[in-house]
């Protein structure tokens, strides 16, 4: 990644004092002196942490008692990845089992020097960084690099790491990127953007790769909240997600948002996890602030999502997954 410092070779500074643990009790850089360390920073809203996870439970089940230590540093992008008890049930959720601590002021961040989400730094027995991989991927590397610090601290009987599948050679559409919604890092087709009180907009112009307001929105620095409003988001992938709360202003018990493609419901091959269908349409059941997975299909598809969100609900940020042939 252009930019991207490497920390191997450079020693793990020590984690503050203070901070909430779950799973565990307070640990230190210093009393883990003599393990092995594998600290990720990731945010439970996070569409490429939530894809680490698997990999992260796999390693501390082979390897915990050989002894490995993962940490979760929850590193928050959105206010409410702040709260403790949206953390835990993500994860519950998530079935993370492993110790996790809440890095909501980015002390632990801002020590290690990070900048990406998600981030994995190992640190071997002498308490220096031995591997240093940033984002999703090479598994099998990371994996290989546990079980030769683990074999430095007299560690035997290692499974097998399994390679991963190699590149099939196939053609990659172009993904839209992560979209973010709020005015802080967003932008807009419409014309003009009034921040921080309702405002009606009207859709017309021209669209272009940009999300569209219609209806009644009031745009904040991290989200845009939905009055009586409807978004269209032209795309070109095969994942969709988008990350969404609920605001003090929601009416309903059960917020239903209506998603739309191209001016139909969603098809029930390629309908994510958190789409679910009411009549002839294709309807999102908002139940807490998290992300949720509106398209998942192998198949590559340009087009116009359209979503009819209820009074109170906040939009962050979408994110999109490719689809190859």
């Amino acid at each position: 990644m252009a930019g991207k410092r490497s920390a191997t070779g450079t020693r793990a500074p020590e984690i503050p004092k203070g901070l909430t643990w779950m799973n565990s009790k307070p640990l230190t850089m210093k009393q883990l002196r003599g393990k092995v360390v594998l600290i990720d920073f990731w945010t439970y809203s996070c569409v490429n942490c939530i894809r680490t996870l698997p990999h992260l439970r796999k390693w501390h089940r082979l390897y915990a008692s050989k002894g490995l230590v993962i940490i979760g540093v929850h590193a928050p992008e959105f206010d409410f990845e702040k709260l403790t008890e949206n953390v835990e049930l993500a994860v519950h959720d998530f079935e993370i089992e492993y110790p996790v601590v809440l890095d909501n002021d980015m002390q632990i961040w801002n020590a290690y020097a990070n900048h990406w989400w998600p981030r994995k730094l190992l640190v071997d027995k002498t308490g220096k960084i031995v591997h240093d991989h940033i984002g999703e991927g090479d598994y099998a590397e990371t994996e290989k690099a546990i079980q030769k610090a683990l074999r430095g601290i007299g560690a035997k009987n290692l499974p097998k790491v399994a390679k991963e599948a190699p590149g099939s050679g196939a053609v990659c559409y172009p993904t839209t990127p992560e979209t973010y919604l709020g005015f802080q890092r967003g932008h807009f087709s419409n014309a003009r953007i009034e921040t921080r009180h309702p405002h009606v907009y009207k859709r017309g112009g021209k669209q272009m790769d940009l999300p569209t307001l219609e209806g009644e929105w009031v745009v904040e620095g991290q989200y845009i909240e939905s009055v009586d409003g409807v978004l269209h988001m032209p795309y070109m992938a095969g994942e969709v997600n988008l990350v969404i709360e609920g605001s003090e202003n929601v009416e309903e018990k059960r917020p239903k948002m209506i998603v739309e493609r191209d001016g139909e419901a969603i098809s029930h091959t390629e309908a994510g996890d958190d789409i679910s269908f009411d009549g002839n349409a294709s309807v999102v059941y908002l139940d807490g602030p998290r992300m949720y997975r509106l398209i998942l299909s192998n198949k590559h598809h340009e087009g116009v999502l359209k979503l009819q969100v209820p009074k109170g609900i906040r939009l962050f940020a979408f994110t999109f997954g490719g689809a190859c042939d």
